[in-house]
């Protein structure tokens, strides 16, 4: 996730267009939350939905071929996906947020599962990163927010660099060795 990748070139890759704010909207493996609901309230963004193994989540969206907006199942290159986005709309899981904190990645999380995933959210909202507990229209209008003001956006992604741990793994071996 710490490596830079070309941007233009994963767009092309992916299908998607490299000149367009995009929203990545994780479900986590499952497919939980509303997204059906999130995917309608945020059109007029390019949209990737990652569904997980929720199969008919992936075909309700799937068959409604929306503008803008690709759909996948279960993926294994959540680091593309993340790569050629520029905010994350997914479940405060501790994997996504250390993952989308070294993409740079603006959060807005929805569906937070009492216990550590809410303890997740306060520890983001004492940083000021990270969006949560509030209805598709917040959603839409935060990210109406950041598409209109660069420096907004360049704002939150400086904080998320400040709190990020690119290198966690080698810090954690360096200090057990």
């Amino acid at each position: 996730f710490s490596r830079p990748v070309n941007r233009r070139e994963l767009c092309q890759k992916l299908g998607v267009q490299a000149d367009f704010f995009t929203v990545l909207v994780a479900t986590g493996s499952f497919g939980f939350g509303s997204i059906e609901s999130i995917v309608d309230g945020l059109m007029g963004n390019q949209i990737i939905v990652v569904c997980g193994h929720n199969k008919k989540l992936f075909e309700q969206l799937s068959g409604k071929q929306l503008p803008a907006c690709k759909v996948f199942g279960l993926v294994d290159n959540m680091d593309e996906l993340m790569s050629v986005s520029d905010v994350m709309v997914t479940k405060p899981g501790g994997l996504s947020i250390a993952e989308a904190l070294v993409k740079g990645l603006a959060l807005i999380f929805f569906s937070a599962i009492p216990g550590q995933e809410t303890n997740n959210i306060k520890v983001l909202k004492h940083y000021r990163v990270g969006l949560s507990n509030c209805s598709v229209s917040e959603m839409a209008a935060e990210i109406n927010k950041m598409v209109e003001s660069k420096e907004y956006l360049a704002t939150l992604k400086d904080r998320m660099k400040q709190i990020a741990k690119p290198h966690a793994v080698q810090d954690i071996i360096a200090l057990i060795s």
